[in-house]
This record gives C-alpha cells, sequence and structure tokens, in this order.
C-alpha cells in the first residue's frame, strides 16, 4: 500500500482529502504546516508521494517543495501541490520550484485519485 503525506495547515482541508486518500487505498499521513511536512518527508520510512498546499503561513508549499527536492532522498519523489490558486503564472510557479503535478482546489474526489494513481505508477 502507497504511503501519502498530506501536508496542509487547513484542518477541513487535511480531513476531507485524508478521507477521499485512504477511501482510495493509500495510507495517509498527514502535516499541519510545512516545517513539519519537510520533517515527515525526511523521516522513515518516507512517503512515497508528497500532496501539498501551497499557501501555508510560515514555510509555504513553494519553499517545501524547494527545500525537499534539495535533498537527494527526495528529488525524484513525485509532490503534488493541492491548491486555490489557479492562473497559469501560479501553475507555473509551482513547476519551476519543483513540483510533479498540479491539481486546484476545491477538491474534486475522481481528479484527484486518478491523477495520484497516476503519480504512483
Amino acid at each position: 500500500m502507497s504511503r501519502i503525506l498530506l501536508i496542509d495547515d487547513d484542518a477541513r482541508t487535511r480531513d476531507l482529502v485524508t478521507a477521499i486518500l485512504q477511501a482510495g487505498g493509500y495510507t495517509v499521513s498527514v502535516a499541519p504546516d510545512g516545517e513539519s511536512g519537510i520533517n515527515a518527508a525526511l523521516g522513515a520510512p518516507g512517503p512515497d508521494l508528497i500532496v501539498t498546499d501551497l499557501n501555508m503561513r510560515g514555510t509555504n508549499g513553494w519553499d517545501v517543495v524547494r527545500r525537499l527536492r534539495a535533498e537527494p532522498e527526495c528529488e525524484n519523489l513525485p509532490i503534488l501541490a493541492l491548491s486555490a490558486y489557479t492562473t497559469a503564472q501560479d501553475r507555473d510557479e509551482a513547476f519551476d520550484a519543483g513540483v510533479t503535478a498540479y491539481e486546484t482546489k476545491p477538491v474534486d474526489r475522481e481528479r484527484l485519485l486518478a491523477k495520484v494513481d497516476e503519480l504512483l505508477r
């Protein structure tokens, strides 16, 4: 069973996304902010996929991705940005930071699970 790390500072979003991913058969761990997400990603065992919000207080999602990409164990790890930001510039900035894929909020259950399945293949 694949392990997913969800990093989001909004409790409602964490609960919703966790429920969707668990119903999809995934094991989910959560981090309520960027710093704890970085620590969890670098811990053992590491996740198979990270889903992160971009707009978080403190260490934001762009910084999370940049810092993880600098770590050898995370340079090829799939990272999915799940964000309320919807412009092409927002997407470009996320990909420039190092995300593998980008999905927008509000969360669409089928679209999220399809993207996660694709990234974990």
